[in-house]
């Protein structure tokens, strides 16, 4: 009831009535760290729904693909994930990388989705000009990729709408600038929309969370997410997104997660092939048992070194393609035009200790680990 709240105001234009319906601790600002849908923004989606409506056009009669066509069997899908634009609190500029990264995508990978974890613009303190920095988000990022015809499919942060009762007033400008802003893709679940909801694109259902503060997501946003799950167990390949990590991988964000043992096991129970997460600002991708652990390294400032590690992970861009058989690869690109792969070689065997340990995603723990996982869960399908 809340979250509609929220909605409701940012709809009658911004009545400040609603407060965040996230529970637990506020995660703490990093000392690191609008505007409505336009005419030309109308425009764009239109252009994209006018592609998508010709597409649909160039099937045969009977439903067919063309000659010669890919078929769905056979088609590859990709997703984009982008997270942590941020800069310093207040920023209304965005570094080189988010520019380069934009027109990547955009000119060159033409992912069928962007989806991002959170941090879009520097909030988290008051007396900042909130509307200001989305529309230089909007400039920089979103408008772009509309122009492109991508669809971009968000979940709020900690710096650009806070579950914590001190950052309410954010989720009401976030509320703002994306209840117009729907990605163009086939939604399936829109009552918590723009905090949390799901769409699919080919054969996957993707879920945004509204994941901004530690400790487990609140208990009615989990039964919303097992209903989800449960409506759309036929799909092959299902990907969850949110902010906050599972557990921690970088270091001096040890205690920023989740830590949620119940979602944890959901998204194992309902085969959910991959969690992404932002806010670590370290990218490694991870695994424990058949739950894939995407962390996205940040685009913008304040890239972290992982635990045990002494290299700060690169800003890099990851990719995750995926067909009717599932996620096939996940890989990140690194360098000035995003042409490197991240090798699974510089990047550590597994993070963490006991009950929080990751494994990454290419490897096989050994049969004492998993033993030891199976001890300290209960059961659960861990990684150590």
């Amino acid at each position: 009831m809340r979250r509609e709240l929220i909605l409701a105001a940012a709809t009658l234009g911004g009545i400040l009535l609603a407060m965040p319906a996230m529970g637990g601790t506020p995660v703490r600002p990093v000392e690191d760290g609008a505007k409505h849908a336009t005419p030309r923004e109308s425009a764009d989606e239109a252009k994209h729904a006018e592609a998508e409506s010709k597409a649909e056009g160039d099937l045969s009669e009977d439903g067919a693909s063309p000659a010669g066509a890919e078929s769905d069997e056979d088609r590859e899908w990709t997703v984009a994930v982008l997270s942590d634009f941020n800069g310093a609190y207040g920023s209304t500029e965005y570094g080189d990388e988010v520019h380069r990264a934009v027109a990547w995508l955009s000119d060159e990978v033409r992912p069928d989705v962007v989806i991002s974890p959170g941090d879009m613009v520097a909030g988290q303190r008051a007396g900042l000009d909130h509307r200001a920095m989305w529309a230089s988000f909007h400039e920089v990022v979103t408008r772009p990729l509309a122009r492109a015809g991508i669809p971009f499919a968000i979940s709020p942060g900690n710096h650009d709408a806070s579950g914590s009762p001190a950052f309410w007033e954010e989720r009401v400008h976030f509320a703002r600038e994306w209840q117009d802003r729907p990605p163009q893709v086939e939604m399936v679940e829109t009552s918590g929309y723009p905090f949390y909801y799901a769409f699919k694109v080919g054969p996957a259902l993707f879920v945004s969370l509204d994941a901004t503060t530690v400790g487990p997501i609140d208990e009615a946003q989990r039964l919303w997410l097992d209903a989800v799950l449960k409506a759309h167990a036929e799909l092959s390949t299902k990907i969850v997104f949110g902010h906050l990590p599972l557990h921690p991988v970088a270091q001096s964000k040890e205690d920023e997660t989740l830590a949620d043992e119940a979602l944890e096991a959901l998204l194992l129970r309902h085969g959910v092939d991959l969690y992404v997460a932002g806010h670590h600002h370290a990218y490694y991708p991870g695994k424990r048992g058949e739950l894939g652990l995407l962390h996205s390294a940040c685009i913008g400032a304040g890239p972290r070194k992982l635990l045990g590690e002494e290299r700060v992970s690169d800003r890099s861009v990851a990719l995750v393609r995926y067909g009717s058989d599932g996620v096939r690869s996940v890989e990140a690109y690194r360098g000035e035009g995003f042409e490197e792969a991240v090798p699974r070689a510089e990047l550590p065997r597994s993070v963490g200790e006991g009950r929080r340990k990751i494994w990454r995603d290419d490897v096989q723990p050994n049969e004492a680990d998993v033993q030891a996982k199976r001890r300290v869960w209960g059961g659960l399908e861990g990684g150590a």
